[in-house]
C-alpha cells in the first residue's frame, strides 16, 4: 500500500464508530487500532484481544514477529496464550473469547485448540493461510479438539471488516519477502 493509502486507512479507522447493531464492532475497532500499531512498527497488521464473558478486554496483543529481529512465535494470538498460560490474567480459559483481526494461521489455531479458550472470533478471512475455514482438513485427533472450542466469524459492520482486511494486506509482499529472508539465512 502506498503512503497515501495508509493515510486514508488511518483516517477511516479514526472516523469509524462502532455500529451498535453489530455485536463485535466496538472491540473489533480496538483490535484494528492495535493491528495498525503493529503495522507501523514493521510487523504484520494483525492483533488480538482476550475478552471475558461481558465482552470486556482482559488482555491485548499485536503481531511482533519483526519487532526485535525475528521471532516466529510472536503472533498476537501466541503472545496472549503465553500470558494466559503463565497465569498472569487471572481468568479461566474456558470463559474467554479471543477476537483476532485476521483468521488464525495453522500454528496459532493449533495452539488455540490446546489453550482451553472457549471461543475464537476472527474479523477478516485469510484465504492464503487461515485455518478456521479449513477445520475439516485437520487430522482426526485435532478435529476432536475442535469440538471443544467455538469458532465464529466476528459480527462486524462492513466498514470495520474492510479496515481489518486492508490492515492485513498492507505491505504483505514486502513482509513475506522479509520472512523468507529470515528463514533462508
Amino acid at each position: 500500500m502506498s503512503d497515501k493509502s495508509i493515510e486514508g486507512l488511518i483516517k477511516r479507522l479514526a472516523s469509524t464508530n462502532p455500529n451498535p447493531d453489530y455485536l463485535d464492532d466496538e472491540n473489533a475497532l480496538k483490535c484494528c487500532r492495535l493491528a495498525l500499531d503493529a503495522y507501523e512498527q514493521g510487523n504484520y497488521g494483525v492483533a488480538a484481544l482476550l475478552l471475558n464473558e461481558r465482552r470486556e478486554v482482559v488482555a491485548q496483543a499485536e503481531n511482533r514477529v519483526f519487532s526485535q529481529g525475528y521471532n516466529s512465535s510472536a503472533h498476537a494470538e501466541m503472545i496472549l496464550i503465553d500470558q494466559l498460560e503463565q497465569g498472569s490474567l487471572g481468568h479461566s480459559p474456558a470463559q474467554l473469547t479471543m477476537l483476532v483481526s485476521l483468521e488464525p494461521c495453522p500454528m496459532c489455531l493449533s495452539r488455540l485448540l490446546l489453550s482451553g479458550i472457549g471461543s475464537v472470533r476472527f474479523i477478516a478471512n485469510d484465504s492464503d493461510g487461515g485455518m478456521i475455514s479449513r477445520l475439516n482438513s485437520y487430522p482426526p485427533a485435532w478435529r476432536n479438539l475442535v469440538q471443544l472450542q467455538n469458532h465464529y466469524r466476528a459480527h462486524v459492520s462492513e466498514p470495520v471488516l474492510k479496515i481489518a482486511e486492508d490492515l492485513a494486506a498492507m505491505n504483505l509482499a514486502n513482509l513475506r519477502h522479509k520472512l523468507f529472508m529470515h528463514i533462508g539465512s
